[in-house]
């Protein structure tokens, strides 16, 4: 099966292509031209295919570094709102410490009157 050549081949495509010409290229009937056509075209093939990868391999790479931008986004977010929160809680325990203070003056005057 070979694509149209008005579109794109997909890696599945290629590998079948280059499967079926590589079968094609030992049956004992084929003659030198079309061996050598053959193994032209399977050249051919791997270059598509090498060049196929490495396209897909600088998407993936790019979409790789696009989520690492966003992740470091949402971990500087994190970050900034668990300090917030820590702040927070530093207060409560502030204000917690003032009260018992204030309970144990309350405590000590109500013991002396």
């Amino acid at each position: 099966m070979i694509p149209s050549a008005d579109r794109e081949w997909t890696l599945k495509e290629i590998r079948r292509a280059l499967a079926d010409l590589d079968k094609e290229r030992f049956v004992k009937r084929s003659s030198y031209e079309d061996v050598a056509y053959l193994e032209n075209a399977i050249h051919d093939l791997r270059d598509a295919e090498r060049s196929l990868i490495s396209e897909k391999e600088e998407e993936l790479i790019s979409q790789l570094r696009n989520a690492a931008t966003i992740l470091a986004d949402h971990s500087r977010t994190i970050r900034a709102n668990v300090a917030k929160m820590n702040r927070v809680a530093k207060v409560v325990d502030n204000i917690e410490g003032v009260v018992k203070r204030v309970v144990d003056v309350i405590q000590e005057f109500n013991r002396w009157h």
